[in-house]
């Protein structure tokens, strides 16, 4: 028995150092399997927080791209549309069997981006992505899935100034749905969200709710496109006509996407309008 002490007593502090030394090893052990599970969760967490960022991102670039094949699809659909149209008015005035019926199509229309776009000011004006080189000239009209943009002012190699719907000098000709009455469309330097609607006749129907749309007499802006609804009217004691305040359709915003307009018949038309000063001289 002392045989087996005496060596243990010798070497006590020694064999305490070593058991001290497992007692610290299995703590240390536990504690870095906690913390490597601590770890490993924190890791998780803040990887799926940047796999979360990167797809958020992914999807906002998707989104970008998404938008512009949405207004290269809203662009092709205007033009089948303007096709349908088209065949309808030469279907609707043929007398007798017609073989080879040529038809006229009126508009094209050019998706862009908005550079730039102000809301507040008495006259806003509005840049886009395209310009000459892209074919868009002085005068062409610019609409939206949701009314009218305005007109183009001026251009440059790759870009256009357009005035705003939302400018005091813009006039915007457009009709009541139901009847037909046509119009003049202007904005009063106040709210965006509002336009007004003048020159119509004060004996005419008019009820709150009722559509506005473009009337297509211009030759600019197709016809039949709704640019708002009604939401007050009265008569002014001044005009005698109605004042009819319009809610727009569009929020001009959050304005992002617009579609330029090619009128295909433009020149031809220019040319006849043309012979009335000529026709009109004795």
């Amino acid at each position: 028995m002392q045989f087996i002490l005496k060596p243990i007593i010798r070497n006590g502090l020694f064999l305490f150092y070593v058991l001290l030394s497992l007692i610290a090893f299995l703590f240390i052990f536990r504690e870095k399997v906690y913390h490597k599970a601590v770890l490993d969760k924190t890791s998780t967490r803040f990887g799926g927080f940047v796999d979360g960022k990167i797809a958020n991102f992914t999807q906002y670039i998707n989104l970008k791209e998404n938008n512009r094949e949405l207004q290269r699809s809203n662009s092709e659909l205007r033009k089948e549309l303007e096709k349908l149209k088209a065949e309808r008015s030469e279907s609707d005035t043929l007398r007798g069997p017609v073989s080879n019926l040529e038809f006229f199509q009126t508009y094209s229309f050019l998706p862009v981006e908005i550079i730039s776009n102000s809301v507040m000011k008495d006259h806003n004006f509005i840049t886009i992505n395209k310009g000459s080189r892209q074919g868009i000239r002085k005068g062409m009209g610019v609409i939206s899935a949701n009314g009218v943009v305005g007109y183009v002012l001026k251009t440059s190699d790759n870009y256009s100034r357009v005035m705003s719907t939302l400018n005091k000098d813009a006039r915007v000709t457009v009709q009541l749905k139901g009847n037909r009455y046509f119009g003049t469309m202007v904005w009063d330097g106040k709210d965006p969200r509002y336009a007004q609607l003048l020159e119509i006749p004060k004996y005419i129907e008019v009820s709150k709710g009722d559509t506005i749309e473009t009337d297509g007499k211009s030759g600019v802006i197709p016809g039949g496109i709704m640019v708002g609804t009604v939401t007050e009217h009265g008569i002014n004691d001044i005009t005698g006509e109605l004042d009819i305040k319009i809610k727009l359709k569009e929020d001009f915003a959050r304005l992002r996407y617009a579609q330029v307009v090619f009128n295909l018949q433009r020149k031809e038309i220019m040319e006849v309008e043309k012979t009335d000063s000529i026709n009109a001289k004795p």
